[in-house]
């Protein structure tokens, strides 16, 4: 990127969200596995038990697969060793111990060719960790020639700090996913952006317009620009996956908010109830008006017996005091709402006059957080985008 670009984009980036706070007070807080969750419940809706009522197993061993038939493949392996204790259409139960890990390489192996990591990120279960959780090798599979793979590191959702987490303390091992990752797609650079940024700035289009200063197309993906986007578990994953052999059981996940007694980042079998977090992190439940996965900002309200995902970046348990529970007024006119926004487009107007540019919306909630009227002003997008939509 030239330098004007370079001064262009920095400026531009200072403007996102500008009045969306970092509080990255974890940021510090070293990695801790949990203690054994006891049992895990393993989401496979619309998968192929492999296992049986009863049977003993292996960390790491494959349970549920997708049917042959199925476009895309998933694959779940149980995230703890001991019994499978029930199986039930959208999930399976294990009761045991957490697996030991294997020790920590990294380096890529000069012999390994690009289809076989591609299967093997498909046999291993990999998914987008950023909360996407597309499978991992469909990413790897397109044919769409691609020229950077770019490794999203920024966090700019407040609280998060695993994946900085991830990188302080296994940066080799993520730099070998992204080689792996380059050499699955054929791409000659890699790039891991861990630089701190403003909210939304993190965002995959505009990560890749402000770093590598290409357009992905509206309505495209950021393979039509040549980049392939990766989260930065996501490598690690691959890595682990690849020269270790070990499946997608495990996340570091952050457990942050001022309900929550311990913060931290936590290494978290997949499955695990956030009752148990609750336990392990001493989140008050009797303090927490909101209980969050992922960020306040696009996270999604969530039970405490919900589970860890492949997805889950982050546990928020929030207090009544770090909610805003004003009611809306008219608006004023400010223009605030377009200042913030990454795309520039002029919220106030597209909900008062839907228009087909609304669909450029990310949904990503920095013009809510900065409105002074309160208004919900995500909700009336959408409901802006429904009017446009049913045009077509």
């Amino acid at each position: 990127m030239s330098s004007p670009n370079w001064v262009f984009s920095s400026v531009r980036e200072a403007l996102y969200g500008r009045q969306v706070p970092r509080l990255k007070t974890t940021r510090d807080s070293a990695i801790v596995s949990i203690p054994s969750p006891g049992q895990v419940r393993l989401i496979s809706s619309g998968l192929t038990p492999l296992v049986k009522v009863g049977e003993t197993v292996e960390g790491g061993k494959l349970i549920a697969r997708s049917p042959v038939s199925e476009r895309f493949q998933r694959r779940v392996h149980a995230s703890l060793t001991g019994i499978i204790t029930a199986i039930h259409d959208d999930y399976i139960l294990i009761e045991g111990e957490l697996p030991e890990r294997p020790p920590l390489t990294h380096g890529v192996p000069e012999w390994i060719a690009p289809e076989a990591i591609r299967d093997t990120a498909r046999e291993a279960g990999l998914i987008g960790m950023g909360g996407g959780m597309f499978p991992t090798y469909v990413k790897l599979s397109h044919p769409a020639p691609i020229e950077v793979v770019l490794i999203n590191g920024c966090e700019s959702e407040p609280y998060l700090t695993c994946d900085h987490r991830v990188l302080t303390e296994h940066r080799d091992q993520a730099n070998c996913g992204t080689e792996l990752a380059m050499r699955a797609v054929g791409a000659k650079q890699g790039m891991v952006v861990d630089r701190e940024i403003n909210y939304p700035g993190g965002y995959e289009r505009l990560l890749i317009r402000d770093t590598l200063g290409k357009v992905v197309p509206k309505r495209g993906l950021p393979r039509d620009a040549g980049v392939l986007v990766m989260n930065v578990q996501s490598a690690l994953a691959l890595h682990e996956a690849v020269c270790l052999g070990r499946p997608l059981i495990d996340r570091v996940v952050t457990v942050d908010g001022d309900a929550v007694g311990r913060p931290g980042n936590y290494r978290v079998p997949i499955g695990t109830e956030l009752s148990t977090l609750q336990e392990v992190c001493e989140i008050d439940p009797a303090k927490t008006a909101t209980l969050l996965t992922g960020g306040p900002m696009m996270g999604t309200a969530a039970e405490a017996s919900d589970t860890v995902t492949g997805g889950t970046g982050a546990v928020i348990a929030l207090t009544k005091e770090e909610l805003s529970e004003h009611e809306a007024q008219p608006c004023i006119r400010c223009g605030q709402c377009m200042e913030v926004c990454p795309y520039d487009l002029p919220v106030a107007h597209l909900v008062a006059n839907p228009h087909k540019v609304v669909l450029d919306c990310i949904e990503c909630g920095a013009c809510q957080f900065t409105c002074p009227a309160r208004i919900p002003l995500i909700d009336e997008l959408r409901k802006a985008k429904k009017v446009v939509t049913a045009w077509d």
